[in-house]
């Protein structure tokens, strides 16, 4: 079979898919058994998903609905009886946070595989009737390393990507009182970045930060969100910001 480009998994944009199906073509599944694809060159390339191990409480996916996606590999695989490939299309797949897992499930809920997220150089999922690129954030340099992927929300020549991350809260539980939780929780916590000539950089989520990273067009971009009175921790208006800014360009 041929390589897959990127570019490939940037313009797929098929009908929206049931979030409920389970769904995936026999070829899809031949790659993925274990009769069908030879180890990885580093080892085999999933393994049991992390979450379900039962270790964390809290809030630990992207998104804990499943969606349809593609995955494009760093490292090509060799299925059995085939050439190389570097990508595989319409899995059913969810991106675990805390574990940095892409989770994949194959014929039920009950058959659900993980692979390490620094194996994968990007992966897309079809939600509403569009295609959302996610990249590793290993593809950056940057001053402080970011783990796991950049969600792509904003296209162009100055791109807007969201990472989020997660933090571990502590028992709160008071023995004397016996009061508070006596478990360790996940919280999820979102970063977002300005991606501008290959250099990425955090936003600062305040008017002062926004105009630092749009110098060139400050002026017309104060007068944008003064019209308009959009709040930049909304994240809908943060989009509508940076389109409009990349209009300008």
């Amino acid at each position: 079979m041929k390589r897959i480009f990127l570019s490939l998994l940037l313009l797929s944009s098929s009908a929206a898919w049931a979030q409920t199906s389970t769904t995936m073509s026999n070829t899809t599944k031949d790659w993925i058994s274990s009769n069908g694809m030879s180890l990885h060159p580093a080892g085999v390339i999933w393994a049991v998903a992390s979450s379900s191990k039962g270790e964390v409480l809290g809030e630990t996916y992207h998104d804990s609905v499943w969606a349809k996606g593609n995955i494009k590999f760093y490292k090509s695989i060799q299925p059995v009886g085939g050439e190389p490939v570097d990508s595989i299309l319409g899995l059913a797949l969810r991106y675990n946070v805390h574990f940095n897992e892409l989770e994949v499930m194959l014929n039920s809920y009950k058959d659900i595989k993980s692979i390490e997220g620094a194996r994968i150089k990007n992966f897309s999922l079809e939600k509403d009737g569009r295609s959302v690129l996610f990249v590793n954030t290993q593809e950056f340099k940057s001053e402080k390393p970011t783990k796991g992927f950049y969600e792509v929300l904003v296209p162009g020549k100055v791109q807007l990507l969201h990472n989020q991350r997660t933090t571990v809260r502590k028992p709160t539980y008071n023995a004397a009182l016996d009061v508070g939780d006596k478990n360790e929780r996940i919280a999820l916590n979102s970063d977002y970045y300005v991606l501008r000539g290959g250099t990425i950089n955090k936003l600062n989520l305040n008017k002062k930060g926004l105009l630092q990273a749009m110098g060139d067009q400050s002026e017309e971009m104060s007068s944008f969100l003064k019209a308009n009175e959009l709040d930049l921790k909304n994240r809908a208006d943060l989009i509508r910001v940076f389109e409009y800014y990349n209009s300008k360009l």
